[in-house]
């Protein structure tokens, strides 16, 4: 069985109930849920940070206005 990672205590280790969820793409759990919102200064697009409860996965996706 291979060693766990340790979760990263800023990220947050659970879903709220009746949070919107996906499939998180590395570890399929459902528990990857948009998370913070931020603007690129170079585009000035708002860009959501996404996260998965179970893995960490962190993945940055534009968000419309």
């Amino acid at each position: 069985m291979p060693a766990m990672t340790p979760k990263i205590p800023w990220l947050p280790s659970s879903v709220q109930p009746g949070q919107k969820v996906e499939r998180c793409p590395r570890c399929g759990a459902r528990a990857f849920f948009p998370w913070t919102l931020r603007r690129d200064l170079k585009t000035v697009t708002p860009v959501r940070t996404w996260v998965c409860a179970e893995c960490q996965l962190t993945e940055e996706r534009p968000e419309e206005e």
